[in-house]
């Protein structure tokens, strides 16, 4: 019962920035048909610019930071996110979509990723860094680990929970409830349409790709000081929100939240779960999910021959 608890909790957490990370990526999607295969990047990026303003490059301990000073770095590193983001899609992205090249936005997309790996693999030469905790999480309980039902959890893990399902919340009430939401579901129906009836598509668009990539920041950045952080850390976010998110075909952003905190629930039991004996192990852990993930997408294709005969 305890491991159980252990692994639901934990496994939820980190299923709530894959969650998260999988809105961006459906969102983006919905509005361009473009999958953002620099999204994981900009993520580090956010993360990275992040821990210099709060505390440099330099070796840091486990240890918070004053919150005005957090404060202005979670400031600038979003920001940072939100500029790339904004950028990419106006000077890389729109220009192979208003030509209908989809080589071309692959291509510019992926070359993004790596010179963002390239350059954060340079400025940030160390095998990983701790990002410092700006909350207080350490003095409840021991050391900020609570014991429930005899299962031994950081608190941590329910504070990044519940900032996940918020941001999911944000998002979807920003997406049905605003005038900025309805036009990105009118361009996201009919780009076409929306143009000629006004609607500043361009704008809206671009600043969907920067607000979407800030809000996924924002999840991987509460959830970075549970573990040290390195420049791959980001992609491997991106890659498993992308994961989620084409499991459920883009569907709508709750069904790829749903789905992130699949996976991190099956994550949780491949790392923990021992049942007759038998445990895979957390070695297997990123590898499996992303795995079984690809053979339902292929099964989901084969089914759709038919179809298309």
């Amino acid at each position: 019962m305890s491991l159980a608890l252990q692994i639901v909790v934990t496994g939820l957490a980190a299923g709530g920035v894959y969650g998260v990370v999988a809105i961006a990526y459906t969102l983006i999607f919905r509005l361009t048909g473009v999958v953002h295969f620099a999204l994981g990047e900009l993520i580090a990026l956010a993360v990275f610019v992040t821990l210099v303003v709060a505390a440099g490059t330099g070796p840091v301990t486990q240890t918070s930071v004053g919150g005005g000073r957090f404060a202005l770095a979670l400031v600038v590193g979003l920001g940072a996110c939100v500029l790339a983001g904004t950028a990419t899609y106006a000077l890389a992205i729109k220009p192979y979509l208003d030509r209908g090249s989809t080589i071309g936005w692959v291509a510019v997309t992926v070359a993004i990723a790596f010179a963002i790996r390239a350059i954060l693999g340079a400025a940030f030469d160390r095998p990983s860094y701790v990002f410092p905790d700006p909350f207080p999480f350490r003095d409840v309980g021991r050391g900020g680990v609570v014991t429930l039902a005899g299962a031994s959890i950081q608190v941590r893990a329910f504070f990044v929970l519940a900032l996940a399902v918020v941001l999911a919340i944000v998002a979807t009430w920003v997406l049905e409830r605003t005038k900025t939401g309805r036009g990105l579901q009118a361009i996201a129906s009919d780009a076409e349409g929306a143009h000629v009836v006004g609607i500043p598509v361009d704008r809206l668009v671009a600043a969907a790709f920067g607000a979407v990539g800030g809000l996924a920041a924002i999840a991987a950045i509460a959830a970075a000081p549970s573990a040290p952080f390195d420049v791959d850390t980001g992609t491997l976010l991106g890659v498993k929100g992308l994961v989620a998110a084409v499991i459920v075909r883009f569907a709508t952003p709750w069904r790829a939240f749903a789905a992130g905190l699949a996976l991190g629930l099956v994550e949780a039991a491949i790392a923990s779960a021992d049942i007759s004996g038998f445990r895979l192990g957390p070695e297997y852990r990123d590898v499996l999910p992303i795995a079984v993930a690809l053979i339902v997408v292929a099964l989901q294709g084969r089914r759709r021959e038919p179809e298309l005969e």
